[in-house]
């Protein structure tokens, strides 16, 4: 089954395939499939083919591990969650070559969002998924894994051609070539990066498709962070720091006397001031009136609003607003007190004239 207007394959895979188009070569099909705690259903369903059969568990420790048999060429991995899987958190997948170091293998993905489809170019045997735990436990529910590549003996795009007999380990998927851990191009010949996160780049342009080390940035990792940058892909801003400057590796300040406002003094000034405190070293407190909590932790100033009738940077002063209203509504109180006490004199010179006249029509008649 395909959706009509993408194409994309709904149900899941043949066996031996995955991805949207079930045009890729699944490894994992032929692993073996483990998770901890052990669940409800056998984790054996999360490589069957069939996205709508699942394999769920929960605990306060929650992994999924693909063991490949074998160290294999990966290329990709796509994952179907089922709607029970917890959310929030980090999701992390590792990569290892034995099933009980992976925590000390190698990261190939840490995020907040599911891991449905990543790219990457790496070798290794065992592929596990760490579960974020939200309050006590985590909750893991995995429809469907599969790990792009080929077997250790196989290349090509549908791994139907023989890697050569004197090959040790997997070959090149695309060319067929001996593999050599660290190196990539024409026969091998270049060496991939030092500053890669993964040891091994991609075996043709020598990308470093998992990312960086702290510390440096770019195709190949070979660019050092720019300034006032810091951290996994130089994806971290020194903003603490007085001198705008830090480490590009660990973020360690220029100066580390002394931070700027709206941080906590320290060796990296990336400890921001708490709620309801700002300034240097967030040793002041914000206005009780400013109307939403908390202020600028650098300035103080009520970026909220006031409460109602005052105004300014932190809300001390009148709000020439709220006098500026007031003024018409005195002037139409004004005007309407003054028509009723006009009204009311008119209604007392009139009363007073009919008086006076039937008055006189009573003295005519009596006489």
């Amino acid at each position: 089954m395909c959706d009509i207007q993408n194409a994309v394959c709904t149900d899941g895979c043949e066996p031996k395939r995955t991805g949207n188009y079930c045009n890729k070569y699944n490894i994992a099909s032929e692993g073996i499939i483990s998770q901890t705690p052990i669940g409800s259903q056998p984790a054996s369903l999360a490589n069957d083919g069939n996205t709508k059969s699942c394999s769920k568990t929960k605990g306060t420790t929650v992994t999924l591990q693909v063991d490949l048999q074998k160290e294999s060429i990966v290329t990709g991995v796509h994952i179907t969650f089922g709607e029970s899987t917890t959310r929030e958190g980090n999701h992390t997948l590792y990569a290892s070559n034995t099933s009980t170091s992976w925590q000390s293998g190698t990261i190939l993905y840490k995020e907040t969002s599911l891991p449905s489809e990543i790219n990457l170019y790496a070798v290794f045997r065992y592929l596990t998924y760490e579960s974020p735990v939200e309050g006590l436990f985590s909750e893991l529910e995995v429809c469907e894994i599969g790990i792009v590549g080929c077997p250790p003996s196989h290349y090509g795009l549908f791994c139907n051609q023989s890697c050569p007999e004197n090959c040790n380990g997997p070959c090149d998927l695309d060319t067929g070539k001996s593999f050599q851990a660290g190196t990539y191009g024409k026969d091998c010949l270049a060496t991939c990066s030092t500053h890669c996160l993964y040891p091994q780049c991609h075996g043709v342009t020598g990308e470093c498709l998992v990312g960086c080390n702290d510390g440096w940035q770019g195709f190949d990792c070979s660019q050092r962070c720019h300034t006032g940058q810091f951290g996994r892909n130089c994806s971290m801003l020194c903003k603490g720091c007085v001198s705008k400057m830090c480490d590009p590796d660990n973020g360690l300040c220029d100066i580390t006397t002394a931070c700027n406002p709206g941080y906590i003094n320290g060796k990296y000034c990336n400890t921001p001031c708490t709620d309801g405190l700002y300034g240097i070293n967030c040793q002041q407190v914000c206005s009780p009136l400013c109307l939403l909590q908390p202020c600028d932790p650098r300035t103080g100033e009520c970026i909220g609003g006031c409460v109602n009738g005052l105004q300014g940077f932190n809300c001390t002063e009148v709000s020439a607003i709220k006098e500026d209203i007031g003024s018409p509504v005195r002037m139409q109180v004004g005007l309407f007190a003054g028509g009723c006490l006009f009204g009311a004199v008119i209604a007392t010179l009139v009363c007073c004239i009919i008086i006076k006249k039937r008055q006189e029509r009573t003295k005519q008649g009596k006489k």
